[in-house]
């Protein structure tokens, strides 16, 4: 049986943000310390190869450098992705020592566009004054920038590509806006754009990185639906399929194999979205 190279956890439903596109799951309640202790087991007995903690924003999670450690010890490639509010300098020596990937998330260049994208104003200056920060620290840790494109930002993707050229920045994901669930589906007339909209942002951006485009790399509807193998705060593992979800299982004692090969996922999708990741040194 085939096994995904990847999983993303939404480790808590917590947020310190307010992001009118955001499709978290609002209402599985957190795992325990115990309950997190044995998802990571499972993933790493699954044979999967990367944890991404995610959320809501796992740097809420006190444990968090623990299940971190904890994660790097069952032999997994370990990756965080965060808002930066609570990333301070103390947090960040531990990310850039600890971590293989530190992903953080980022609309637009400027404060008012991330302003326009509901993000708290200084969201723009804070994610500069963390990658300038690890400019200077020591560590292995890669960056990562993740970006939602929607209506509102539509027409400053190429000012944020020339944002993200700028910095040593491993990966650029631009993720097409996505009704889920929740936030997102309120605030659909806000952000929806159309798959063509996408993809003409998408190019724009590669056009403006230039040298540095081969660090982009998208997702759009069918890859949020097919190519991402989900682990909710409690423990469910989760599929969409034309926008509507059914849990397939539980991570905390479910055999993940068994579940990646009886759900929709397609594995060519999700290994060509996560295979250079793993690979990279």
């Amino acid at each position: 049986m085939k096994m995904a190279n990847s999983t993303c956890w939404n480790i808590t439903n917590k947020c310190n943000d307010h992001c009118q596109f955001c499709y978290r799951d609002q209402t599985s309640p957190d795992l325990d310390l115990k309950g997190r202790f044995a998802v990571i087991d499972n993933i790493a007995a699954s044979g999967i190869r990367k944890l991404t903690f995610a959320g809501g924003e796992p740097l809420l999670v006190a444990e968090i450098k623990e299940l971190i450690q904890y994660a790097k010890q069952k032999g997994l490639l370990v990756s965080m992705t965060t808002n930066s509010i609570l990333l301070d300098d103390q947090m960040l020596d531990f990310c850039m020592t600890h971590l293989n990937w530190l992903t953080l998330s980022l609309d637009g260049a400027t404060t008012e566009v991330q302003s326009q994208m509901s993000r708290n104003p200084n969201h723009a200056n804070r994610v500069k004054e963390v990658l300038s920060a690890a400019a200077n620290k020591e560590g292995s840790c890669k960056f990562k920038i993740n970006s939602v494109v929607s209506r509102v930002n539509l027409d400053h993707i190429e000012e944020l590509a020339e944002w993200v050229a700028a910095y040593p920045i491993a990966r650029w994901k631009l993720f097409q806006f996505v009704p889920l669930r929740g936030t997102s589906k309120r605030n659909s007339d806000k952000f929806l754009i159309s798959n063509q909209e996408f993809y003409q942002a998408v190019e724009k951006a590669r056009i403006r990185l230039k040298e540095k485009s081969n660090i982009l790399s998208v997702s759009d509807k069918e890859n949020i639906r097919d190519a991402y193998f989900i682990i909710a705060p409690n423990g469910d593992v989760k599929s969409s399929h034309d926008l509507q979800e059914q849990c397939l299982g539980n991570a905390q004692y479910d055999n993940l194999k068994e579940i990646w090969n009886r759900g929709s996922y397609n594995y060519q999708l999700h290994e060509a979205r996560t295979q250079s990741y793993i690979d990279m040194p």
